[in-house]
């Protein structure tokens, strides 16, 4: 069976379960005449195989790190994590999104009034004294954290990204469709 929310593959007793919970998506699901409905939405975080695990240390680049707190985000019917770690006194923030990678530190935060629209992908735009060709925009709903992290950060809510590339490097472009902050990371190096 599949879990109607994600789509993803379920195993369980049918002849024993009647509730049952996705391990993808954290959808409580109940089997009804031979059907999973959702009926409910747990906030416990689910697990995926990575080689980062909070309050851990591990070896990623050849050196050893220590991951202190999780965000995951939602996107269609997937979820990236990002995890955060302290190298040298400086925060970094590496992306796990379908297996990939990517390590970013944050450059800053502000208040603004900027609009990211959906259909700004794939164009050359400028801001702050810089050019910049936008490579991805998309919206992402925060579903869970773990450790500790700023409480400016916020489960369930709706975040919209711009992905955008400049001088080589790759930048990231948050934005909380609530408050409006938005903070800028730029893809490193550890």
């Amino acid at each position: 069976m599949q879990c109607p929310n994600c789509w993803r593959p379920i195993a369980f007793d049918e002849k024993y379960a009647k509730v049952v919970s996705c391990p993808y998506c954290n959808s409580i699901l109940e089997f009804w005449w031979g059907e999973l409905t959702k009926v409910w939405e747990q906030w416990i975080f689910v697990e995926f195989p990575s080689q980062f695990s909070v309050w851990k240390q591990t070896e990623f680049k050849w050196k050893n790190i220590y991951i202190k707190w999780q965000l995951r985000y939602e996107y269609d019917w997937w979820f990236l994590d990002e995890y955060f770690t302290e190298v040298d006194w400086k925060i970094f923030f590496i992306r796990e999104d379908d297996w990939i990678i990517t390590v970013y530190s944050e450059l800053e935060a502000k208040k603004v009034n900027i609009d990211i629209s959906l259909d700004l992908a794939w164009n050359n735009l400028e801001y702050d004294w810089q050019k910049f060709y936008v490579e991805e925009v998309w919206i992402i709903k925060l579903t869970n954290i773990k450790g500790f992290v700023n409480t400016k950060i916020v489960p369930w809510r709706e975040y919209q990204y711009l992905i955008w590339v400049s001088n080589w490097k790759r930048y990231n472009f948050e934005k909380d469709l609530k408050t409006w902050e938005f903070r800028v990371f730029k893809e490193e190096n550890l």
